[in-house]
């Protein structure tokens, strides 16, 4: 970069006079150094690029093309070494990075290759991870995290150390406990990772477990437990065991998970009750825990809470038409609209005949449901088993929701199973009556996901 600049020099005349003779020049002033680029970490859509600070920096621009040396977009950013950010494409991308200062932009970095293979994020990390010893037996337990893409498998790590995985990585089907017989004696250091094809979560808790050598750590006695609901209030009690440690509730949406809620309790407490707890069935079970980790579970007991209205939803509930009668469709397209911006991804990804999944539509029937019970999934052509992948059905009678066909039958996925599907609001009621079928209201598959009702 050229700047002008004013020299001046200084002369002595004859008559001792000073004299000052200016002239303008031009000076050179250097720009900055060329930041080295890192190579990117990828997990699904989510890219981390980070890169070495240059003295004197302002801000940073990165560039990224669809080839090597081209520029397709273009973003300024400020004093910082590392940014994440989600990638709205799949396929390969080149990066460059150039420092800014007062003087301009330095020249390109180092050409970094970026290649994202899926748009659906990795998993939310599993949470409050457990661990109850019975002899030589492990059993572990841990609750699903809220948020990021949809799990299809949980990774469990263990270390001789505090975040070393040194004894092993183990890769489980999509669960939320799980046992391992013959436990050697010593001291295990275990987290716990949700996974999908993007990859894995950040770790659960850290967990440490230590193994008794002869396997003495006897477990407590089961205790009972009992549950019962009054409107939206949950009531939880169970017997007492002598010389326990402590106790762990456990409420799962299902007989066998996953857990929706966890809390451990004091040796004194054989009670609890929560107010304001969304209707539903709920299954639970208490777990005593003997002073040296043990741990036992009592049999799963089920309670259906109803809620304020009496009603079984998450949701209010339009009440029922009058003899005869069926209540309008309400109009939610732009709670599809919504749905469909906000998890972008999950609807690229929602066509399980090409390996995708259902969450995009969960998170639909979820949104729904907190405007009103009545919305719920489809049987296709009312065959029970038999899930619509792109449609949400709406109990328009007096009749218990599930399995009824008074129903209206929506289409909220346009060109679904091709290459960009969209959010759409097509109401295909008419159209399915006409064509001598049904459509068959079920919330069965949502709540087998752990879909809260």
């Amino acid at each position: 970069m050229l700047v002008w600049a004013r020299s001046v020099r200084v002369w002595a005349g004859s008559s001792g006079t000073a004299l000052l003779v200016g002239a303008w020049t031009a000076m050179a002033l250097a720009i900055p150094a060329a930041p080295v680029l890192y190579p990117p970490a990828v997990a699904g859509p989510q890219v981390t690029l980070s890169w070495s600070a240059v003295p004197g920096a302002l801000g940073y621009r990165l560039a990224i093309g669809t080839a090597p040396g081209v520029e397709n977009y273009a973003q300024i950013i400020g004093p910082v070494t590392s940014v994440t950010f989600a990638v709205p494409f799949v396929g390969t991308g080149y990066v460059r990075a150039q420092a800014i200062d007062a003087t301009g932009f330095s020249a390109p970095s180092n050409e970094v290759v970026l290649t994202v293979t899926s748009l659906t994020p990795v998993p939310a990390a599993p949470v409050n991870l457990q661990a109850f010893l019975s002899g030589r037996n492990v059993g572990l337990t841990w609750g699903p995290g809220a948020g990021g893409g949809s799990p299809l498998a949980v990774v469990l790590e263990a270390g001789s150390a505090p975040g070393a995985a040194n004894l092993g990585t183990f890769v489980l089907p999509l669960s939320t406990s799980v046992v391992v017989p013959n436990v050697p004696p010593g001291t295990y250091y275990l987290r716990a990772f949700a996974a999908n094809g993007s990859g894995r979560s950040a770790p659960s808790n850290e967990l440490r477990v230590d193994v008794p050598p002869g396997g003495g750590c006897s477990a407590p006695p089961a205790s009972a437990l009992s549950a019962t609901a009054s409107g939206s209030t949950a009531a939880f009690n169970w017997a007492g065991v002598g010389g326990v440690a402590g106790y762990r509730l456990e409420v799962a949406s299902g007989p066998s998970g996953p857990v929706v809620a966890s809390q451990v309790f004091g040796a004194g407490t054989t009670s609890v009750s929560y107010p304001n707890a969304p209707a539903g069935t709920y299954y639970a079970r208490v777990i005593s825990i003997s002073p040296c980790g043990a741990q036992t579970p009592s049999a799963v007991v089920a309670l259906t809470v109803a809620g304020p209205g009496g009603g079984s939803g998450s949701g209010p509930r339009t009440p029922n038409p009058a003899p005869g009668q069926r209540l309008p469709l309400p109009n939610m397209s732009s709670v599809v609209t919504a749905v469909g911006n906000a998890y972008r991804g999950d609807l690229l990804n929602s066509c399980t005949e090409h390996g995708g999944n259902n969450a995009w539509l969960y998170r639909l029937v979820r949104e729904l449901r907190r405007y009103d019970t009545r919305w719920g999934l489809n049987w296709k052509r009312g065959r029970v088993g038999d899930m619509s992948q792109d449609v949400v059905t709406y109990n328009f009678g007096a009749d218990a929701d599930e399995g009824t066909t008074n129903v209206y039958i929506i289409d909220v996925i346009v060109g679904h199973c091709g290459s960009n599907p969209e959010a759409a609001w097509i109401d295909q009621t008419e159209v399915t009556r006409q064509a001598g079928t049904i459509g068959r209201w079920t919330l069965q598959p949502y709540l087998a996901a752990g879909g809260t009702p």
